[in-house]
């Protein structure tokens, strides 16, 4: 069912069953001031002919004589009798039934005559009883038609009100048509933001979040062609090394062919080294959900990252742990290793067989990974490029992604990497990690 129709469909119900609730009450209220607006007419017509009554001679008063409606002073429509105590009809009105409408009683009352309902008022006065009648058929009519005079008011209010809110939906709605108009018409590759001037306040939370979605997707999108180009540029190199050395090793043989094989093996293992590598970097940047979210400690990380540098002589790094107590990392335990482990690597790659200081520290929130060697001196140029993809600082091995997954790995976890010179010479990388606190356990 469209929105258009469910909306119709509530609002018409909850309107047409208010206005209903509403004309009952008002009718019925309506319908009892209309009798008794009636009523009140016969008692007053009553007491007034009572009162001529009095002022006329006694002659005047002869059983069976019709006096007109004029004489009495009644409203048309009404009919009069004067009935002695006794029953007798003294006077009437021309329309007057024959027989007597008068109720000992006294008061309303209604009686029936020759087939007709009458109601009737009984005023007893001077030893008469002035009795005033009008039919039970006329006065059920006035009372129709006064109620359907009211009534048809009220319902084609409500059938304009229906036809009102029939366009005012559709007027109310029409920003949510132009919207999937637009949808509709934008092609696959338009991942432009849909703009957000002259919309109604309630769907601008909606466009908001589609133009997160496009903002999302093309991030994806850019990644993915990110990937690809870095994958082809990156891999050319090697794969052509690869393929030079095999040939030269098809077309010699002895010590010179072992020597190509050698070098194939090497080109393997970079290229296997840098195609991890990526697959990692496109991992970290695509959010992908890691084992151990939980966090892992700190040391374990310096454990785990040192063991996986046993052909890199880690013999080489001093640790100077300052931490005052054990701290658990808001982060996976691969990907923490993974920062760290790379950090190590480069210092241990670039130092030049000089000794390497890793401390741990604490500041705030944040754990601190401190590495500093005495290798390579960087100017600021050279700083502000290294955590670019493919960059080195030298000719030497290397597939330059290191940095730059320390760099996605602090991106996602709100961390920080800070690179500064080692005067006089040599590289401190800082990594800030974020700590995890019993509130994000």
């Amino acid at each position: 069912m469209s929105i258009r129709r469910r909306l119709l469909l509530t609002l018409s119900g909850t309107f047409i069953l208010l206005w209903s609730l509403a004309a009952i009450w008002l009718l019925g209220d309506l319908r009892k001031e209309v009798s008794y607006a009636l009523d009140e007419r016969l008692a007053s017509s009553a007491r007034m002919v009572a009162g001529l009554l009095e002022q006329l001679p006694p002659p005047l008063l002869i059983p069976s004589n019709p006096l007109a409606t004029d004489q009495l002073g009644i409203p048309d429509g009404l009919v009069c009798q004067v009935n002695s105590l006794r029953g007798e009809v003294l006077v009437h009105t021309p329309s007057s039934p024959s027989q007597a409408l008068a109720s000992h009683a006294g008061g309303f009352s209604e009686t029936s005559v020759d087939a007709d309902r009458w109601r009737t008022f009984t005023l007893t006065r001077n030893q008469l009883m002035v009795t005033t009648a009008d039919r039970m058929e006329e006065r059920e009519a006035l009372e129709r038609s006064i109620l359907i005079a009211a009534a048809l008011p009220v319902l084609l209010a409500l059938l304009g009100s229906l036809v009102l809110i029939w366009l005012g939906i559709g007027q109310g709605l029409a920003p949510l048509k132009q919207l999937r108009h637009s949808l509709a018409q934008r092609s696959a590759n338009d991942l432009a933001p849909l703009p957000l001037k002259s919309l109604p306040h309630e769907l601008a939370p909606l466009v908001d979040t589609l133009n997160q979605l496009f903002a999302r997707i093309e991030d994806l999108l850019a990644r993915e062609r990110r990937f690809t180009g870095d994958a082809a540029h990156e891999l050319r190199t090697p794969l052509t090394a690869i393929k030079t050395h095999l040939q030269l090793a098809q077309m010699t043989s002895g010590e010179q062919s072992q020597v190509a094989l050698t070098k194939a093996e090497h080109g393997v293992e970079r290229l296997q080294r840098t195609l991890e590598q990526l697959l990692l970097l496109a991992r970290v940047e695509a959010t992908e959900l890691f084992e151990n979210e939980q966090g892992v400690l700190a040391d374990q990380v310096v454990r785990v990252s040192l063991s996986e540098l046993t052909n890199l002589q880690p013999q080489r790094i001093q640790l100077d742990n300052q931490l005052q107590q054990p701290v658990r990392l808001a982060l996976p335990e691969s990907l923490a290793v993974i920062a760290l482990r790379n950090l190590l690597e480069n210092a241990l790659r670039y130092s030049h067989q000089q000794p390497i200081t890793l401390t741990l520290s604490q500041i705030e929130q944040d754990l601190i990974f401190e590495v500093k060697d005495q290798g390579l001196s960087l100017d600021q140029q050279q700083l502000a490029q290294m955590h670019q993809r493919f960059w080195r600082a030298s000719n030497q091995q290397g597939s330059g992604l290191g940095l730059a997954i320390v760099q996605a790995i602090t991106d996602r976890y709100q961390g920080q990497l800070s690179l500064s010179s080692n005067q006089p010479q040599g590289l401190i990388a800082r990594l800030y990690l974020p700590i995890l606190t019993t509130a994000d356990s």
